[in-house]
């Protein structure tokens, strides 16, 4: 279990980190600064790469544990003596971790989506937007413009 808590420490160090790129995306977001955006994504992107790494490393101990398909929580109460309360503090601070994650790139992508329309509505009102291609094709889109010229 020490291995495996210990992979769960790293992945919440990980999760700190993540979130502070999250937040630093959403102030890029803001500000509409596109080259500290651009930065922050490639940033961002190698988080999540190595994330993906420990996740994997993650189910293959789990599953060499015999605990394949069972949840951290329910692995952290199957924990005893010391290594419990480590492992359900670690499971928490994981959640907490996630939940906020999600919280600020809900909000990140919300903005950048008003930003979007605006734009959009703007080229509408400028006339270009039958200039750009839109999603028409799709089931689920209105026809929005995808802010590409097809005059490029």
């Amino acid at each position: 279990m020490n291995s495996l808590y210990d992979l769960l420490k790293e992945s919440a160090v990980l999760y700190d980190n993540l979130l502070e790129l999250e937040h630093e995306k959403y102030d890029a977001v803001v500000k509409a600064d596109t080259n500290a955006l651009d930065v922050v994504v490639s940033r961002e992107q190698a988080c999540y790469m190595k994330m993906r790494g420990l996740e994997k490393k993650r189910e293959k101990m789990l599953e060499a544990m015999g605990f394949g398909g069972k949840t951290l929580s329910e692995i952290a109460e199957l924990s005893d003596g010391e290594n419990k309360s480590h492992m359900i503090e670690i499971c928490k601070e994981l959640k907490r971790q996630i939940a906020e994650v999600k919280e600020i790139n809900d909000a990140s992508r919300i903005m950048l989506e008003v930003r979007l329309h605006r734009v959009d509505k703007a080229m509408s009102m400028l006339g270009e937007k039958e200039n750009t291609y839109s999603n028409k094709e799709t089931k689920d889109s209105s026809g929005k413009s995808l802010i590409i010229s097809k005059k490029i």
